[in-house]
């Protein structure tokens, strides 16, 4: 195991992949539990539901949710917990194991832990005692001293970026041609990166993942501009119904449409059944682009720049930011991005906090005053409050 993921040996927890704990991680009672299913039912019906649960977690999903059972575990271990009450976790032990961590961890990384643990107890029919009103007194808590270990606010991706990116690539290279369409299609798409880029190879999986063989719609229409879309399989918010990217043509070097056309030219060979970004390597391999290996050679090149640092959601944030700054109206941006009305606006109102940061010139003082009466204008005709 990695530093700091060290856990007691136990014939209980083997060493598998971080996706594989929530599954393969036993205790007493998720034994129990296992045995009442087999004197019930046929052995094969109960592999059947079990696979049927599994199929309900996303790779990422898992691979996130094990960070919760890994910490749970490494508490537990460390005041010598009996197996026993380790599941179902009792509500004074939760509360626990929030007190060890407040004030030394971010509130929103506690909730995601518990999150893992909650999980790990649905999948093994555990009870859960994580609404108790202790353990909401102790999230709480846990909100309030965690507050200086949120991550800094990370700038958009800006035209700039673009630009930048865009100088020192060479197009007819597979690689270089993955790279500038994915960059393309996740800022104007206003799409998370997750969402078109696989995040490992051991979590690559069709059902989450666009491959190659999606159908992709190039049209012209009436007045001359084009335009592509896809369907994606999974979104964050919309599970397993997926969401359709659609990219419009521009008339410079940055069009999105131009870009994915090129990659596909370019890298023509990649397999049927490969990611939809994945290119050909010198020896005619097909190569996933993996999200890490996009972001660290994109920031490599801002970096020298002496642009703002991005993480993987400032594509998001500066493609919504372009659209609008372009006359784009709010209603097509946040149906571009599949944001419902008010989730677009709460989004606005935390850009407001990030835009500033930006070194781009794009966004200076008087763009974000267009944009912040752009949003109010968007916030009366929907109706909604401006409490919010």
């Amino acid at each position: 195991p990695h530093a700091g993921r060290q856990i007691s040996q136990s014939v209980l927890r083997p060493h598998v992949a971080a996706a594989d704990r929530l599954f393969t991680w036993d205790t007493p009672h998720a034994a129990r539990h296992r045995h009442h299913l087999t004197t019930s039912l046929p052995s094969h019906l109960v592999n059947s539901a079990l696979m049927s649960i599994r199929g309900a977690y996303a790779p990422n999903t898992k691979t996130t949710y094990a960070a919760g059972t890994l910490r749970f575990t490494q508490f537990c271990d460390r005041w010598n917990i009996n197996e026993e009450e380790r599941m179902p976790a009792s509500y004074p032990l939760l509360c626990a194991f929030i007190g060890e961590h407040k004030g030394r961890q971010a509130g929103n990384t506690i909730r995601s832990w518990l999150s893992g643990i909650r999980a790990w107890h649905i999948i093994n029919h555990a009870p859960w005692f994580g609404e108790d009103e202790w353990v909401q007194l102790a999230r709480v808590s846990a909100n309030k001293e965690g507050t200086k270990h949120k991550r800094p606010l990370r700038a958009p991706v800006s035209i700039e970026h673009l630009l930048a990116l865009h100088r020192v690539l060479n197009l007819s290279t597979p690689f270089h041609a993955a790279v500038w369409a994915l960059a393309l299609c996740t800022f104007f798409g206003c799409r998370r990166l997750g969402e078109l880029a696989v995040t490992t190879a051991a979590a690559f999986d069709g059902k989450y993942h666009v491959l190659r063989s999606v159908m992709i719609t190039f049209r012209t229409l009436r007045d001359g501009s084009s335009s592509a879309n896809f369907h994606i399989p999974w979104t964050k918010t919309t599970k397993e119904l997926g969401a359709l990217v659609i990219l419009t043509a521009r008339h410079d070097i940055l069009c999105p449409v131009t870009a994915l056309k090129n990659h596909l030219s370019v890298n023509s060979s990649t397999d049927e059944s490969a990611p939809l970004f994945a290119y050909t390597t010198a020896s005619s391999q097909s190569k996933m682009l993996l999200k890490h290996d996009f972001l660290n050679f994109c920031i490599g090149i801002w970096s020298s720049a002496m642009l703002a640092h991005v993480l993987g959601h400032s594509f998001r944030i500066g493609g919504a930011v372009e659209l609008l700054l372009a006359g784009v109206p709010p209603e097509i941006v946040a149906a571009t991005g599949g944001w419902t009305s008010l989730a677009f606006l709460l989004y606005w109102r935390r850009m407001e906090e990030i835009l500033p940061m930006s070194t781009s010139k794009a966004y200076n003082k008087s763009h974000i005053d267009s944009l912040a009466a752009i949003f109010e204008q968007f916030r009366i005709y929907n109706k909604i409050p401006s409490a919010l």
